[in-house]
């Protein structure tokens, strides 16, 4: 078949649905480590992984021979029609590293998916039907996910009615916190408690609260991590009220944030999780974790999926796991963060900047506005640098490195990405 001429993105304008946002129209062939390499031969440092799916780097020897190898082997047959090893391998290796209790995993193909899961899993073993979501937070954009999802109002435009039964409380953020005068984390958390507790009074009765899900880091909401006593206040809510804890982890999960998973880093243990992104190491892949009582009361056939668990994304994720394991990468996080913090000191005190903040090595900079945090990130990709940005007005300019990444690699691209906002800052073209 003859190849259609043109750019990929004068091709793609002619193919590919314009429903879906571009940061940039990078024409990448391959990527080596922290590396992307386009068509006409540039190297861009990625400093988002794939909005943080690649933790150990693109093309890993160790995790493209595992996908080599099982699709030579067996590339698809479906986990509800027969069992294959790379399925049963993947999630014995999760639940030896998942907080304890959390021994039963149930995989599907991404984010959304699982959260979706999550809540099926939390309406019908509870018998109950209401969600507590926190404002701010991501879930995926799916109809029940996006019902969830209030990081932007955008991404609930024109679709009509979602899931009912969803009541959003304050996430405990507080640059984005309309209390007065200036407070801290825990203030913040504090007030999110006693307003889930009014919401207990005249919104939804506490015996039809099936679950509280929340990102325990924000992620595309800001990258704010909840303040560990916030954390251990929804614990102890959930358990009197009979609901049940949620933590999304699709994100702040392994080994993002110092920890394995932030449940671990906090200290509170949820009742599930729920896991994708850097789970199939750059293959799709998610999954719910939760005790085996809970998954024994899922009832058989009410859920299921036919690629979720596929055997080259599992086969990819066990490799994934083991190089983080074998590397010493999730103790790596916090020196990754503590090196992007150390190097965005010299914005620390420009006038547009309001934070630099990390949990682990989930760092960002959030400025004022989207016009700085824009202009920067344009600037670095000049600078050869790739960064994304989030918050509900893409304010944040957040940095999500491979934990591989070597020391001199991070450093020049935080540099490359300093420079940029400093020009910007001055009024030269970036």
């Amino acid at each position: 078949m003859k190849q259609s001429s043109g750019s990929l993105e004068q091709r793609a304008s002619r193919v590919l649905s314009p429903v879906l946002g571009h940061y940039t129209w990078l024409e990448v062939d391959r990527g080596e480590g922290s590396w992307l390499i386009t068509r006409d031969g540039r190297r861009v440092l990625d400093l988002t992984c794939g909005i943080a799916v690649t933790p150990v780097g693109h093309a890993h020897p160790r995790v493209v021979a595992a996908i080599q190898t099982q699709a030579a082997k067996l590339a698809h047959i479906c986990a509800g029609v027969a069992a294959y090893e790379p399925n049963v391998a993947l999630a014995e290796a999760l639940t030896a590293i998942t907080p304890r209790g959390l021994d039963m995993v149930f995989f599907g193909n991404s984010g959304a998916e699982a959260v979706e899961a999550s809540i099926k899993i939390a309406r019908q073993t509870t018998g109950r039907e209401s969600l507590i979501v926190f404002r701010g937070g991501f879930h995926g954009r799916t109809v029940g996910a996006a019902s969830l999802t209030t990081s932007k109002s955008l991404y609930r435009k024109g679709y009509g009615a979602l899931l009912p039964e969803v009541h959003v409380a304050p996430y405990p953020y507080p640059l984005d916190c309309p209390i007065t005068p200036a407070h801290d984390a825990e203030t913040c958390g504090q007030h999110s408690l006693a307003v889930i507790e009014q919401m207990l009074e005249h919104d939804v009765p506490a015996e039809q609260v099936a679950a509280i899900l929340i990102e325990p880091v924000l992620g595309e909401g800001g990258y704010v991590a909840a303040p560990t006593s916030f954390l251990q206040g929804l614990r102890d809510l959930a358990t009197r009220i009979g609901a049940l804890l949620v933590f999304d982890e699709v994100q702040t999960g392994f080994g993002r944030t110092g920890a394995w998973f932030a449940a671990q880093r906090f200290g509170v243990t949820p009742d599930v999780m729920t896991l994708a992104k850097a789970l199939g190491g750059g293959m799709p892949l998610g999954a719910v974790v939760a005790p085996r009582a809970i998954h024994e009361r899922w009832k058989t056939s009410t859920h299921g999926s036919t690629f979720g668990g596929n055997p080259v994304s599992c086969a990819s994720g066990l490799a994934t796991l083991n190089v983080l394991k074998d590397e010493g990468l999730v103790e790596r996080a916090n020196l990754v963060g503590k090196i992007i913090v150390e190097e965005l000191a010299p914005l620390r005190h420009d006038p547009r900047v309001r934070e630099i903040r990390t949990t682990g090595a989930m760092a960002a900079i959030e400025f004022a506005d989207k016009t700085a945090s824009k202009a920067a990130i344009h600037g670095a990709l000049e600078r050869d640098v790739l960064l994304i940005t989030c918050g509900s007005h893409d304010q944040v300019v957040r940095f999500i490195p491979a934990l591989n990444i070597s020391e001199d690699d991070l450093r020049g691209g935080v540099r490359g990405f300093v420079q940029a906002a400093q020009t910007d800052a001055v009024g030269a073209p970036a």
